[in-house]
């Protein structure tokens, strides 16, 4: 019995959540410039958390400058994780 009523419960729920989204109507979208992403050197403003506050800090940077930023992000990472993997057979530890 609480299994046809926990059903019935999240039937009627996701029902009452499709009808209150509003249907969009085709070509009412908005069209957003495609020419806008390539471009490389658009500025692009981001939250960074800053270590020992609560407030992020906001960070402007051009497109090309912040793939720049996550690769050599990525390099330190792989190059950290690699480094755990030596041993002091491999690696002598001091």
């Amino acid at each position: 019995m609480k299994v046809i009523l926990a059903a019935l419960a999240s039937a009627a729920l996701a029902s009452a959540t499709m009808a209150a989204e509003p249907a969009s109507k085709p070509g009412t979208e908005t069209a957003k410039k495609p020419e806008a992403k390539k471009d490389p050197n658009r500025m692009v403003c981001k939250k960074t958390p800053v270590l020992g506050s609560r407030f992020p800090s906001k960070v402007c940077r051009t497109q090309v400058d912040w793939e720049k930023q996550a690769e050599i992000d990525k390099q330190n990472l792989e190059d950290a994780q690699r480094a755990g993997l030596t041993t002091c057979a491999t690696n002598p530890c001091t």
